[in-house]
């Protein structure tokens, strides 16, 4: 019994310095688009360095600040250096975008997310900003917005909030919503691919009847 406790021992040694020496040491600070009084933080054993920036419009509401920049250990996550981007409604938007990084101190990076500029996909989503039930509003999806999206949190001051719109594949990870949205907790997120209105899908026949037309004659 005595020489398995000293195994046991022995192994829980060894794991728990293995463990130290994978752990990574990040930059760590926040700020609007810099970073202020930036200090060396150390992550766990599964974690990597993060560099997070993100702009919203319309989010002060809940507690989001107009721009955001944060570095800090976190979660190792599948949308690394994707755009996390997310249209409510034509007054609330938020975009984001997580670097990820896996040496000692290596995110260095800068503040790299705006709203973007596009213009309306041809797909629309339901719509919706609430406490309680929602309408049958819609929403027109700009550039690579894909996905209807459904998030459903607590904010600051807000025990229930369901927000549907338009977002991005990435946006749609929650681990990494979890990761650049911190103003909401209790997070869910459900997805499902957005589809072109019928006044897109009608100038999308218009335009192949035409081509057809053009063929035959």
């Amino acid at each position: 019994m005595l020489k398995m406790r000293q195994v046991l021992l022995a192994l829980c040694t060894v794991c728990a310095l293995l463990c130290t020496v994978n752990s990574l040491d990040c930059l760590k600070c926040d700020g609007g688009t810099s970073c202020l009084n930036t200090v060396s933080q150390t992550c766990s054993s599964f974690e990597t360095c993060l560099t997070f920036s993100s702009t919203s419009l319309g989010f002060q509401q809940f507690g989001f600040t107009q721009n955001g920049f944060v570095k800090k250990c976190g979660p190792k996550l599948q949308t690394c250096s994707q755009l996390l981007s997310a249209k409510f409604t034509n007054q609330l938007r938020v975009e984001s975008r997580v670097e990820c990084c896996d040496t000692n101190q290596c995110n260095t990076g800068v503040y790299n997310v705006a709203l973007t500029v596009d213009s309306w996909n041809g797909k629309q989503c339901p719509s919706c900003v609430s406490t309680g039930s929602c309408g049958t509003d819609l929403v027109n999806c700009l550039g690579t917005q894909d996905q209807c999206i459904t998030v459903t949190g607590a904010a600051p001051g807000i025990p229930t909030a369901t927000l549907k719109g338009c977002a991005t594949k990435a946006a749609c990870d929650k681990d990494s919503l979890m990761t650049a949205w911190p103003f909401l907790s209790n997070l869910q997120v459900a997805c499902n691919a957005a589809s072109a209105t019928g006044l897109n899908m009608f100038m999308i026949a218009g335009a192949a009847s035409l081509a057809l037309g053009f063929v035959l004659n």
